[in-house]
């Protein structure tokens, strides 16, 4: 048997059926998402809980909600729908634990607790008031001797210290630093995102504290912050993806202690790919966050 003759064919039906593997399996994935996430909305506008969104990733879900009490009580009905696997509770301030619910709930009665105590106090000042009427007059004839000359504290001096500093012009980075910061920002991994979202994964908020801990060690520079799509979906909603998504990064390193005034950002969308996309993995490659250091 003459194999230069037989093994080209057999290859080209591998690769074949990987392809058409990979493609089934993606278009699996979707449907449950899909369904998943019909079926999440149906349960959620049963337990009077219309102002929630529900992201899908898989069978895992992430819901959220303008208050952290919403989020929790959403998070359990959405769990409790067939099929998901997990739910996690985002918040305003971001991802939010069980308990946070059974805080906020109790949190009025706190309030009352405290009115009853502030009752009680307003007794005690009205009594203090007295005794403060008298201590009055022993005050006025103390008045009498000379006050001594105020001198500025350790704490006034360092806050004219620091207004000093505010008032001096900001330095300029040299070439040198700027490129060093542009090369340390290139080396820093792909920052991910939920898919089809703005929201950070878990390994994206890590390289976004990387980006942070670039930024610090060069903090003369600053930085725009540019977000790109692949081309999967219309070329408006890729666009407004990448704004949020650089916009998403801006804030994070904001969290990060990075000043807001060092930082801006642009959405490219599937404008400028940085490979031609054939495959799954060139789709990935075109997905990506870049720091570009302005001055």
């Amino acid at each position: 048997m003459n194999l230069k003759v037989v093994l080209p064919p057999v290859i080209i039906v591998v690769l074949g059926m990987g392809a058409l593997s990979g493609v089934q399996n993606t278009g699996f994935r979707e449907h449950i998402e899909s369904t998943l996430t019909e079926s999440a909305q149906g349960a959620l506008s049963a337990a009077g809980l219309d102002g929630v969104d529900v992201e899908f990733t898989g069978r895992d879900a992430d819901v959220t909600a303008p208050t952290d009490a919403e989020a929790v009580a959403a998070a359990d009905v959405v769990g409790g729908v067939e099929g998901v696997r997990a739910s996690a509770a985002y918040g305003p301030a971001g991802l939010v634990s069980a308990g946070a619910g059974a805080a906020e709930a109790a949190a009025p009665e706190a309030e009352d607790d405290e009115t009853a105590s502030e009752d009680t106090a307003t007794d005690v000042e009205e009594e203090a008031t007295a005794s403060e009427d008298t201590a009055t007059d022993v005050e006025e004839e103390a008045t009498a001797s000379p006050e001594p000359t105020a001198t500025p504290s350790d704490g006034e001096t360092k806050d004219a210290a620091d207004d000093e500093e505010k008032d001096e012009p900001k330095r300029e980075p040299t070439r040198e630093e700027r490129e060093k910061a542009q090369e340390d920002l290139v080396e820093i991994p792909n920052i991910t995102f939920v898919t089809d979202s703005a929201r950070l994964t878990k390994d994206g908020r890590k390289v976004v504290r990387e980006a942070a801990e670039v930024l610090a060690e060069h903090p003369e520079v600053e930085v725009r912050v540019e977000g790109h799509t692949d081309s999967v979906g219309t070329e408006a909603h890729n666009q407004r993806l990448s704004e949020r998504r650089a916009e998403a990064v801006v804030d994070e390193l904001v969290e990060q202690g990075v000043d807001r005034d060092r930082l801006t950002w642009k959405g490219f969308g599937e404008s400028t790919p940085l490979v031609v996309p054939r495959t799954f993995a060139d789709l990935e490659k075109n997905r990506r966050v870049e720091f570009d250091v302005t001055n």
